[in-house]
């Protein structure tokens, strides 16, 4: 075998009801494949196998070379996991096998992960500097030189390479092979990524950073992949994940018109920024299945909103989130409850404003200071816990007054019927939430399951 790409095991690990297929390491594989080269795909969180395992897989697959994708798109780690996949670098090495790393931690700290001649951080984008990477057969710095936007170690120093001034064109990148994985192993909504990067500035988020401006797939090709999925692996729900999928409305009722037009049935959801809501757009969305929408407010404050250099206002938020009721979507928002810069008065303004809102999932979030955002420069203590579930405030001290304003808003959504999700086992049982909430309506402190209640949306 040419490459083995791994997804690391992941600290904490991901609970099973919760697991989508992973796509970016999919992503990756399907490119390295269409360059003729054999790959294999290992997703350590399906089993939750130890690091350890690596070293049973090496000796079975005999790969020449090993790719791990680490915090390449939504960062789901503690520093604990980076131990993990210290550890596998290490068996890898003992048995003769380079290694690339990839994703965010790697770009800015490449020193946790480069420890002798056989491994690489990659920078940016990992197709085409993978493709470079197999083609030099045994590495050397010299070789290594040639190649732009990875960092590497030799002669006991670390080197960084300049920057490679191509992106990846998407469209040229083919559609990701699923039966590279056992697509039993993750729940009933397939994830698709139509689009990288962002046009937004948000304070906490490493998007543009390390992707760069937005660009995207275009409509045929997105529907090209949507079809594929429904012929070819049954698919009935589908998630766009990308950052924000609607930025570009003529885009998306491109694809809606072709979904529509070709007769494929299946439902969608996807990831949106309320200051694109246009009614005419999400009307033909819903028109060729979208049901889902997810819209990140992170405050009722103005003031924070400018604070953090949001694209958007309380206007525009109201707008969005009860207009896509009325279409019939199922939306879900997103809050964080410690901004800097919050006051008890902005917390109640962002209660007051969930409260009128009423959507139908209610995702509760304190701030993470991820890796590569302006957040972390100015709260640089190391390598931060990036867990973006973190069932309390990591920046600040506790708050006992924020706690208590929390639970207010608990209670006042448990009378309004929702189930309140606190823990990712809840997931398990469906009915239990059902039970509690008919219409499936939940406010949740941990990571928040895909596909619920998308079919029956109105």
């Amino acid at each position: 075998m040419d490459a083995l790409i791994v997804n690391p095991p992941n600290v904490p690990y991901t609970e099973r009801s919760l697991l989508i297929e992973p796509i970016d390491l999919l992503a990756i594989a399907t490119f390295l494949e269409s360059r003729g080269y054999e790959v294999g795909v290992l997703d350590m969180d399906v089993k939750a196998q130890p690091p350890e395992s690596i070293e049973d897989v090496l000796k079975m697959l005999k790969p020449d070379f090993l790719v791990i994708p680490f915090d390449y798109h939504v960062p789901l780690h503690t520093p604990e996991a980076i131990a993990g996949v210290k550890r596998i670098i290490q068996i890898a090495y003992e048995h003769d096998v380079r290694v690339a790393v990839g994703g965010k931690t790697p770009k800015h700290y490449p020193e946790l992960f480069l420890s002798n001649e056989d491994t690489v951080a990659i920078n940016g984008e990992m197709e085409f500097v993978l493709d470079e990477l197999l083609q030099l057969g045994r590495w050397n710095l010299n070789a290594l030189s040639t190649v732009g936007g990875i960092t590497y170690f030799g002669g006991k120093t670390m080197h960084q390479t300049g920057p490679r001034l191509e992106e990846a064109r998407l469209n040229a990148l083919p559609i990701p092979n699923r039966t590279l994985v056992n697509i039993k192993d993750y729940i009933d909504v397939r994830s698709l990524w139509s689009s990288r990067g962002c046009f937004g500035e948000c304070g906490f988020c490493a998007t543009p950073d390390f992707w760069g401006p937005w660009r995207a797939r275009s409509a045929g090709n997105v529907a090209d992949e949507i079809e594929s999925l429904v012929k070819d692996y049954g698919a009935k729900k589908i998630i766009f994940i990308d950052d924000d999928a609607t930025v570009s409305q003529g885009r998306m009722r491109g694809i809606s018109q072709l979904v529509k037009s070709r007769g494929i049935d299946v439902v969608m959801g996807c990831l949106s920024n309320a200051s694109n809501y246009d009614e005419e757009t999400m009307a033909a969305m819903a028109d060729a299945g979208f049901r889902w929408v997810h819209y990140g407010c992170e405050t009722g404050s103005q003031r924070l909103l400018e604070t953090f250099k949001r694209s958007t206002n309380l206007d525009k938020i109201k707008h969005a989130v009860s207009g896509s009721k009325k279409l019939g979507y199922r939306v879900r928002t997103s809050w964080i409850m410690d901004l800097p810069g919050s006051t008890r008065e902005t917390t109640m303004e962002t209660i007051n404003l969930i409260l009128e809102l009423e959507p139908h999932e209610v995702r509760i979030h304190y701030l993470v200071p991820r890796v590569g955002t302006e957040l972390l420069q100015k709260n640089d203590n190391g390598v931060p816990n990036q867990y973006i579930h973190s069932s309390r405030p990591i920046l600040q001290p506790e708050n006992g007054e924020l706690v208590e304003d929390i639970d207010f808003l608990v209670r006042e959504l448990e009378k309004r019927g929702y189930a309140t999700i606190r823990e990712p086992s809840q997931w398990t049982n469906l009915d239990a939430i059902k039970a509690k909430s008919p219409d499936m309506k939940f406010v949740s402190f941990c990571p928040s399951r895909y596909g619920i209640g998308w079919e029956s949306a109105k």
